[in-house]
């Protein structure tokens, strides 16, 4: 099996639910949509470096390039969105959500599995 099947599935999904017409979630405090930013692009980096890890990839180099490319991924969604879908929009606070989401999940990662 694929070591990134998971998260290139995750990144389908995340692709699929970012061009779908908007759900309006309630606000409590901090917004839960960019909570699931913060969730959503974090798990697709928990799955990237565990993908690097099965395929024998994973250094601390790999992980701050995942980390970067799953960050890019979420500013380029950011992009599609506001260029052609005219229901969805174009947000800065989503992308901070998302790298952040991706900075989050290195730590975490790298706190209990990469070796340094």
């Amino acid at each position: 099996m694929n070591p990134y099947l998971p998260a290139i599935c995750c990144a389908v999904l995340i692709f699929g639910l970012s061009v779908s017409p908007g759900i309006q979630l309630p606000n409590v405090g901090i917004s839960s949509d960019k909570i699931g930013h913060l969730i959503a692009y974090g798990v697709l980096a928990w799955f990237t470096f565990s993908g690097l890890k099965k395929d024998g990839r994973l250094n601390i180099e790999t992980a701050y390039w995942a980390v970067f490319g799953v960050s890019l991924y979420g500013i380029f969604l950011e992009f599609v969105q506001w260029a052609f879908f005219p229901y969805r929009y174009f947000e800065l606070w989503d992308m901070v959500a998302n790298i952040t989401g991706a900075c989050l999940s290195f730590i975490i990662f790298r706190s209990f599995i990469i070796k340094t």
